[in-house]
């Protein structure tokens, strides 16, 4: 190539070079220029977050802190006395900690108040859990004048009962249970007691007012039935209110490979109306129950219990009143479809000894409820019992009672229910027949703790 040929090469490549070192040097200017103004904007900013404190604070501007440019004009710290070690020259690292420290905190003072946030759920920590169930009965048919007397007669509707519950814990051993009934009549207390669930030796307790654990149905609040109405055996022996009275009552566990075993004894007052009454103190009222359960299979299981209660006569100077009974609970529950369908059959037997009747009084039910759907469930029921009638200066007269019945029930949730029961009542001391229909809406609002299984 001649010389003329590499000057023209040479000029070719500078002028290619000359856009690209212009474009280099205007992106280096533009980057000294960004830098400048960042540094002026942070020291800007920590100017004014200073004056901001000091006026807070009513405390002197702190010395301004170093910027980007002026992290290598860092004062030593003074050094320590001379018991204490020297400090090591100051790196960059260092040097920065170092100017940290010497700034005085501008927070220390500068106290900023925070709305907490509404929490409906604290206020309730130390409340009980409250419930309130209501049930509404009605009726159609013939009149009834032996089931309640005849000048209480079931009214063709009314609000037979609202229940309020209010539960909790009242310490890390008991726990508190109270249960009020809102009748037409007027207030009572259904239950109230202490439940004490960690004594020793596996033992629990109550004390307080409370249904005796006789049997099944005595122990049922309204709402739990699966009826509306009472069985006859416990109508006739007991009242409507059941064996119910103030006490104390011990359970234990009992354990064994074979079944759940679980024993209760209890002692009460001994002043349920028309079953006990109580003479004199000592003359209390005693019950006991054994309850045996166990699975049969994974899809269903039974439960025996058998109980006795005694106690002073009511109504008469002397004697006694004796109950011995028998329950059998079979429940059927399949795994695959346990939602949609589902078995309990329900057996109670009870006699009566009393000492002003000449012989025992006896009395039984027979139930079995199918659960047809999801919300639907449909039942019978077959009862007899003896009725003791007391006559004045006569001797006291026996009639026995039979009922067949049916119901069905529909829930539309887990806090409402509508039942209805079509049952036949043939009163032995009337010699005929009686047939109704009830119907029953039951609702609850609140928080209601699982009854007994």
């Amino acid at each position: 190539m001649t010389r003329y040929g590499h000057c023209a090469y040479f000029l070719a490549a500078l002028l290619a070079a000359m856009p690209m070192l212009a474009q280099q040097a205007t992106s280096d200017e533009k980057l000294q220029q960004l830098e400048k103004r960042l540094n002026d904007l942070t020291r800007q900013a920590d100017e004014i977050r200073q004056e901001l404190n000091r006026l807070k604070g009513n405390q002197p501007a702190p010395a301004p802190e170093p910027s980007m440019e002026d992290l290598t004009k860092v004062e030593v710290v003074p050094s320590a006395p001379a018991a204490e070690p020297q400090p090591l020259p100051p790196t960059a690292a260092t040097s920065e900690q170092t100017t940290a420290k010497e700034t005085p905190p501008s927070g220390l003072t500068d106290v900023q108040t925070i709305n907490n946030v509404p929490n409906p759920g604290a206020s309730k920590v130390f409340n009980p859990d409250i419930s309130v169930i209501g049930n509404f009965l009605g009726k159609v048919g013939q009149p009834n004048p032996v089931e309640f007397g005849p000048d209480d007669a079931r009214p063709s509707m009314t609000l037979d009962e609202a229940e309020v519950a209010f539960q909790a814990f009242v310490d890390p051993y008991a726990k508190a249970n109270f249960f009020l009934s809102l009748t037409p009549a007027g207030i009572d207390v259904e239950e109230g007691y202490a439940n004490f669930v960690t004594l020793p030796y596996d033992l629990t307790a109550k004390a307080g007012k409370f249904k005796a654990f006789f049997g099944k149905d005595n122990t049922w609040h309204t709402h739990v039935r699966p009826w509306i109405d009472q069985p006859l055996v416990i109508h006739n022996f007991f009242g409507d209110e059941g064996l119910n009275d103030y006490g104390v009552s011990v359970s234990k566990i009992i354990p064994n490979p074979y079944a759940y075993l679980e024993a209760t004894g209890e002692a009460f007052r001994g002043d349920v109306s028309k079953v006990f009454h109580h003479r004199n103190p000592n003359d209390l009222f005693y019950n006991a129950h054994l309850k045996a359960f166990r699975d049969i299979s994974e899809n269903n299981n039974i439960e025996v219990g058998t109980s006795y209660a005694r106690g002073a006569l009511a109504g008469s100077p002397s004697g006694n009143n004796q109950f011995a009974g028998v329950d059998v609970t079979y429940r059927w529950k399949p795994l695959v479809r346990g939602l949609y369908n589902s078995f309990i059959g329900r057996l109670e037997a009870i006699t009566d000894h009393r000492g002003d009747f000449d012989r025992n009084l006896k009395g039984f039910y027979l139930s079995g409820d199918y659960q047809l759907s999801r919300r639907l469930f449909a039942g019978m029921r077959f009862d007899s019992a003896d009725r003791a009638v007391l006559v004045e200066n006569s001797p006291s007269l026996r009639f026995t009672d039979r009922a067949a019945s049916a119901t069905v029930t529909f829930w539309p949730s887990e806090f409402s229910q509508l039942r209805g029961q079509a049952r036949r009542v043939h009163y032995g001391d009337i010699g005929r027949a009686v047939n109704e229909l009830l119907l029953q809406l039951q609702f609850s609002i609140g928080a209601h703790g699982a009854h007994t299984f």
